[in-house]
């Protein structure tokens, strides 16, 4: 099954400072994906980035699948980025349902 290693899982940031997230994975993936759920709120799909790099407004998503590895830039950064910051690998989805393998929990996941 596929292992993902998220370092670090929550940011608290000072206004206009920068940060960056790590995702590990241990397999190959098809998708990658970044969330973000600020403190009390609802989970929020940032990007969708199997490979490459894509971004949106301060935020920087750069997948390179060869390595397993996909990071998160926060560049001056306000203080509503605060939160907890997740990636998922391989997102199984019917149409009814949807299960990531995120690392929800602070050790990582593992997905069957």
């Amino acid at each position: 099954g596929q292992q993902v290693q998220q370092s670090p899982v929550s940011l608290v940031l000072q206004e206009g400072e920068k940060a960056e997230l790590q995702c590990n994975f241990s397999t190959s993936a098809n998708q990658m994906q970044w969330f973000y759920q600020s403190p009390g709120g609802s989970l929020v799909r940032l990007f969708y980035n199997p490979s490459g790099t894509k971004q949106s407004g301060r935020l920087t998503s750069t997948t390179v699948a060869k390595e397993r590895q996909s990071s998160l830039h926060i560049s001056s950064s306000q203080t509503t980025d605060s939160g907890t910051y997740f990636c998922a690998v391989d997102a199984q989805c019917s149409p009814h349902t949807c299960s990531l393998c995120t690392n929800l929990q602070l050790g990582g996941c593992v997905s069957s």
